[in-house]
């Protein structure tokens, strides 16, 4: 009697995997735990710098990436620039180089001016860990603040730094298209241009007072780190300081030509979102040499710009978002 044979049956054992689902497989499957944030090598961090290239190292700050593109950059990035640009780390996954970091001291915060995960190591929460270890180091530094200025459209870095904890400083800014004028008159608005130490210690004073009124959670940043971004200002442009009689209620700047020119606004609380802080506005674009055909208006603290937006909108503008985000996070 023959005894009937079982059906064929694949061997689950003994199946063969194509080189493709191993190395997926592979990939999905390694570890993170073994994560290590050290001070960084100079021959390991040679090795890593060959596998980024300038965006990655210029994400958060141009500078560094313009260093990418020249003749031998990233021997001189890795030898001059990195080492006294501040403190860099890198991140080491089962023994090899994976991530890089380059934090620089401030008065009150630390900047992460390079945070960058080699590609085929992305996705596997480094930039996480790098960023975790980060506010540790600032913290043991005596530290109260760690920020990075963001691309906005980097968006896998704004996730990584929202879920981190950071908030957004001053996002957005509002634009025009100036098909025709501002249906506006600037009757009781007086602008007076400033120059010199007296433009410098004006702005200083309302960067500071806005911080304070609309952008109370990071004001002490502002005005101790952030502070060089807003006087920044100074290489280019006009500071006018406003007045509303017998007050003194702000400073505005104003730069650009006739294709685009820029107005940023620092205005005490009080007339945010009035009749007087379009006047204002008005009053200052009229004091441009040409008319532009793109207006863009930058408000002084996040306050304001919730506070304004609609007004703003009312005449036209648009919400539009920042190049270059600054992100934010209070360790100490």
């Amino acid at each position: 009697m023959l005894i009937p044979q079982a059906p064929d049956r694949p061997d689950v054992h003994n199946r063969r995997l194509s080189p493709h689902t191993v190395c997926d497989r592979f990939v999905t499957r390694m570890p993170t735990i073994g994560a290590q944030v050290v001070p960084a090598r100079i021959m390991e961090l040679r090795h890593l710098l060959t596998q980024l290239d300038a965006d990655d190292v210029g994400a958060l700050d141009e500078s560094l990436g313009q260093w990418m593109r020249r003749p031998l950059g990233r021997e001189a990035l890795a030898g001059m620039v990195l080492p006294v640009s501040g403190s860099t780390y890198m991140c080491m996954l089962n023994f090899e180089p994976a991530g890089l970091m380059l934090i620089e001291r401030g008065n009150v915060a630390a900047r992460i001016r390079l945070l960058a995960v080699a590609p085929d190591l992305r996705r596997r929460g480094l930039a996480r860990t790098m960023l975790e270890r980060a506010e540790s180091i600032v913290r043991q530094a005596g530290l109260r603040w760690v920020w990075m200025a963001v691309p906005s459209d980097n968006l896998p870095a704004t996730r990584c730094a929202l879920a981190c904890g950071y908030r957004r400083y001053r996002p957005q800014f509002m634009r025009r298209q100036l098909g025709h004028a501002l249906p506006i008159r600037a009757d009781r608005a007086r602008v007076e241009p400033l120059a010199g130490r007296e433009a410098n210690a004006q702005l200083r004073y309302w960067v500071g007072v806005a911080a304070h009124q609309g952008d109370a959670w990071c004001s002490d940043l502002v005005q101790a780190d952030l502070l060089p971004w807003h006087t920044a200002l100074l290489n280019g442009g006009q500071i006018y300081l406003l007045i509303r009689p017998p007050d003194e209620v702000g400073v505005a700047h104003l730069r650009g030509g006739p294709a685009h020119c820029v107005i940023t606004l620092w205005l005490d609380q009080a007339l945010w979102s009035t009749p007087y802080e379009m006047q204002v506005l008005k009053a200052v674009l009229d004091a441009a040499a040409d008319a532009s055909s793109t207006l863009d208006v930058e408000l002084g603290s996040g306050g304001h710009l919730r506070a304004s937006a609609p007004a703003y909108k009312a005449l036209g503008f648009k919400p539009m978002l920042r190049e270059r985000v600054i992100m934010a996070k209070r360790v100490g």
